[in-house]
């Protein structure tokens, strides 16, 4: 009997705590209710947030892809501008990037004003790309073309901090021994000499050759010397890295 009649003793004393615990509770139930229901609502739209970032990003690889595939420059331009802070953003950035640098040494022969103008372009591109901060292979390639870039605009201290950086964050990379033969080649005093003899011509669209004639060829330079726009690149990644 006195194990049962504790047991009672417990049981009403619980059953007091607990209408005690209502009653402090009661004015403040509609508050409750409300911040639960609040919670939940928060918790659905996080879930459908996500659900559409998700689709959003497999939609900028589907269409970064296809400009890729097709050599559609203005997709490219649509994906940067369409889907911002996407890594399908940042790698169109970057291929827009590499071919303006190299259309930009290629002209550079023949059209000066054109080739600083497309160089421009590609710095421009790869310091926005910096800004974001990329990480990994991405941030590798940027610093490196950024690096060839200055390079071929003749800013050979810029260009060799940038190389140097290279084979600081990313040693052992593809890009690491790409950036120590630049970082050599423009330490060299004769590199420095060229580039100033470079500067200084200005090569502007052949005209048309006459008939069974043949225009000229400019000088072609130094291998170690030139700008570095065709040395090898690392390959991108696959889509959703």
């Amino acid at each position: 009997m006195d194990s049962d009649r504790r047991h009672e003793l417990e049981e009403n004393d619980l059953a007091g705590s607990t209408l005690q615990l209502v009653d402090r509770i009661r004015p403040h139930l509609r508050t409750i209710v409300t911040a639960i229901g609040l919670l939940f609502a928060g918790l659905a739209a996080w879930t459908l947030i996500a659900s559409q970032q998700s689709a959003a990003k497999a939609r900028s690889w589907e269409t970064c892809i296809a400009a890729l595939s097709s050599g559609d420059a203005a997709g490219l331009e649509t994906v940067v501008r369409q889907h911002a802070d996407t890594p399908a953003a940042g790698w169109a950035q970057l291929v827009l990037a590499d071919s303006a640098l190299a259309q930009g040494c290629d002209l550079l022969f023949t059209d000066r004003n054109r080739g600083l103008e497309r160089l421009e372009d590609a710095v421009g591109r790869y310091r926005q790309l910096l800004a974001a901060r990329p990480t990994g292979m991405l941030a590798e390639r940027t610093v490196f073309g950024l690096a060839k870039a200055n390079e071929a605009l003749g800013n050979l201290d810029e260009a060799r901090k940038g190389y140097e950086v290279v084979l600081a964050d990313h040693p052992g990379s593809a890009a690491a021994s790409l950036a120590a033969s630049r970082v050599a080649a423009v330490s060299r005093g004769a590199t420095r000499q060229w580039y100033d003899w470079f500067a200084a011509q200005k090569p502007a669209p052949p005209a048309a050759p006459a008939e069974g004639g043949k225009a000229a060829p400019p000088d072609a330079p130094p291998a170690d010397a030139a700008p570095a726009a065709n040395a090898a690149e690392p390959a991108a990644p696959a889509a959703g890295k």
